[in-house]
């Protein structure tokens, strides 16, 4: 990931600044897109029957996410961090997929929409990995290839997407 970008902490923190302020501009262009889509889709269609679809589609990205995912970023190969951020946040990912269909169920305006990616990206992008992996790239490389790291991350991220179809599910019967 941006570890193998950077081995001095001062590169590594530029470049994972760079990649998160590519990967926020995306994702707030996805979550506008997906409000959007969502206010689209409201009107033509039973708002519980796509918050149960929407929902259930979520649960199962979380439990892929949980037992199959891999990485979904591009970000290992060189490049501009600042486009290399934007493209990851584009490449639909599990987190993205979760997010887009979170947001388009919400019944979100186009500014709500917005600033949900813009906090989503800021969360991606200043999570505990993309820190350490900045700040610390060594201490990165070295947990990046432990088993029971990887195995926390998938657990964490799959509760991520559990909570995420919970809030679908329970939005659309309420």
């Amino acid at each position: 990931m941006m570890a193998r970008l950077n081995s001095d902490w001062r590169g590594g923190v530029q470049t994972a600044l760079l990649f998160g302020i590519g990967k926020v501009i995306a994702l707030s262009v996805y979550g506008g897109l997906a409000a959007l889509l969502g206010l689209l889709v409201y009107d033509l269609l039973h708002h519980a029957w796509i918050s149960l679809i929407a929902g259930m589609v979520v649960a199962a990205v979380g439990v892929w996410f949980l037992f199959k995912s891999g990485s979904c970023s591009c970000s290992a190969r060189r490049g501009s961090p600042l486009l290399l951020g934007l493209v990851d946040g584009v490449v639909p990912c599990a987190a993205t997929t979760g997010f887009i269909l979170f947001i388009s169920t919400q019944g979100y305006s186009l500014v709500s929409g917005l600033l949900s990616g813009m906090a989503f990206g800021v969360g991606t992008s200043t999570g505990p990995v993309l820190l350490v992996s900045g700040l610390a790239p060594r201490v990165w490389k070295r947990l990046a290839g432990r088993r029971h790291a990887q195995l926390v991350l998938r657990g964490v991220g799959a509760a991520v997407f559990f909570a995420w179809a919970l809030l679908i599910l329970v939005g659309g019967w309420v």
